[in-house]
């Protein structure tokens, strides 16, 4: 009886059996295979997309900068007048800072604009011109672009802006005329309302406007001094 235990534990396994172990352990190391790459390929994806989010945060406090350092600034128009420089509408954003991303020793026109991908995405675009050695005099005439960079890419980006028509509406409003309260505008070309906006609004996708207030001018002072002189 302890002999033939003996034998039957010392036969080993047969082929079928090692054929079944085998597999059995290559179903397992499919499975394994298989469930590694699908983590792999997710976290991969979660990771690539906290990146852009953290890059298009770290965009969007540039662009805040820029934003706070907006210039009075003023050029000649095609009148050949004087005239603050800003110009905006939903989809491109053109104006002066003294916070560039690229040459900060120096002011600069900054463009803004929303460009359609292939695949329907649309990009928002950075472009700097520093006046360093070529200066913004005439508004016509805008030095090309030096540096660019793609601030983020979404849906449906678009710009708004949040100030007067003209300045008759902001000087009735100050002088108790008559109650104008300023508003969001699809546009905004300081040629012709005589000024700069408060604040600029940017939003994509469904998400809530990010907006950025920017420095009072004194473009009321400046509708005053008019005033005198053309009285005088």
């Amino acid at each position: 009886m302890i002999l033939n235990r003996h034998n039957s534990l010392s036969r080993g396994f047969t082929l079928i059996e090692l054929l079944i172990a085998m597999l059995v352990m290559s179903m397992v190391m499919y499975v394994g295979s298989l469930s590694f790459s699908t983590f792999s390929q997710r976290w991969q994806k979660d990771v690539g997309n906290f990146n852009y989010e953290v890059n298009k945060a770290k965009n969007l406090v540039l662009l805040q900068q820029m934003l706070r350092g907006v210039a009075n600034y003023i050029v000649k128009n095609d009148d050949d007048e004087m005239t603050y420089f800003f110009k905006g509408n939903a989809k491109y954003l053109l104006f002066v800072t003294n916070s560039p991303l690229f040459n900060s020793d120096s002011p600069a026109l900054i463009r803004l604009s929303v460009t359609v991908q292939d695949n329907g995405k649309q990009q928002l675009k950075y472009e700097e011109s520093s006046f360093e050695h070529n200066p913004l005099i005439n508004a016509a005439k805008l030095p090309p672009p030096e540096f660019s960079k793609v601030l983020f890419t979404d849906d449906n980006i678009r710009f708004n802006f949040y100030g007067w028509e003209d300045q008759n509406q902001r000087a009735a409003f100050f002088e108790g005329e008559e109650k104008v309260a300023p508003k969001w505008l699809a546009e905004y070309f300081s040629e012709k309302t005589g000024m700069l906006p408060y604040a600029v609004n940017i939003t994509w996708a469904e998400n809530e406007p990010i907006i950025f207030p920017l420095a009072n001018d004194n473009a009321y002072q400046l509708l005053f001094s008019h005033n005198v002189k053309d009285n005088g």
